[in-house]
């Protein structure tokens, strides 16, 4: 297990392994937050360490493929209210705010592919976070809610974003005019996560997708994020040229080579289509 030290804005904060905890294992960057006492709120307390967690592993070569989720029954309750109301900085939320979401940023745009396991609450913030991910796993306990209009603020850490990304601009409107709660199964049915998985399952079925994917060529997967990514932006002709370009240069590879052997030689050999294994990273 891996243990950072980071500094805030102004002071330095310790990141104990107690509060953003990080293991390391084939591949894959296990992230928990663990402030369960705050329903893992955006506190100053887990904020901090989690940004300097975050950036360790998206910058360690060692690890494929991230992971994010929540200690204590809850994925993220959003923003800390000892922090707002008459306590409110708004230059230190400023700047604190502008950390975490240059985090977000790069977890969505970047080259590694990043999961996130929701259970119970995914509010506010806490709902940007989970949905800055290439998949979203969730509990039949999860609850997700755009919370903001609650407390007459308006969406961050990417929400505005990312919630009408997945769910449609529709949808989303009617999640951020009105505050609701949104079960797992209509979150399912809405697009809104990929899975729902019993609670005392999740982890393990996340953590063997992300396995699964940190055996895959980190490249390709690199590659393949950013053109699913930026695909809703492009014209379809724009795509297609940009597919032509760069198919040609990734099938140069060795380990393209080695994978067409390897399902030629099964084919050889009478297997079919479904006993092609995993291919090697």
């Amino acid at each position: 297990m891996a243990e950072f030290t980071g500094g805030t804005l102004g002071e330095r904060v310790a990141m104990g392994e107690e509060i953003f905890k990080v293991e390391v294992a084939g591949g894959v960057a296990r992230c928990s937050m663990n402030n369960p006492e705050d329903m893992n709120a955006l506190s100053v307390k887990l904020g901090f360490p989690m940004v300097e967690g975050l950036t360790h592993v998206l910058e360690d070569e060692e690890v494929r493929v991230i992971v994010l989720r929540g200690e204590g029954g809850h994925f993220c309750s959003g923003a800390d209210l000892s922090l707002l109301g008459e306590n409110l900085d708004p230059v230190f939320l400023n700047q604190s705010m502008t950390r975490l979401a240059e985090v977000i940023l790069e977890l969505y745009e970047g080259p590694k592919p990043v999961i996130t396991e929701v259970d119970g609450f995914a509010v506010g913030g806490g709902l940007g976070l989970a949905l800055a991910s290439d998949v979203t796993y969730a509990t039949e306990r999860a609850l997700f809610c755009m919370g903001f209009v609650r407390i007459a603020a308006t969406p961050d850490m990417g929400s505005s974003y990312f919630l009408a990304e997945r769910v449609g601009l529709a949808k989303a409107k009617e999640m951020a005019f009105t505050g609701r709660m949104v079960d797992a199964e209509e979150a399912l049915r809405m697009g809104l996560v990929n899975r729902v998985v019993d609670h005392e399952r999740i982890s393990e079925e996340v953590m063997g997708l992300a396995l699964e994917i940190a055996r895959k060529r980190p490249d390709t997967i690199a590659t393949t994020k950013r053109m699913l990514n930026r695909s809703r932006l492009l014209e379809p002709r724009t795509a297609l040229e940009l597919e032509c370009s760069v198919q040609p240069v990734m099938l140069l590879s060795e380990e393209h080579r080695a994978a067409v052997r390897r399902i030629l030689c099964r084919w050889e050999r009478g297997l079919g289509a479904r006993d092609l294994g995993e291919p090697e990273a």
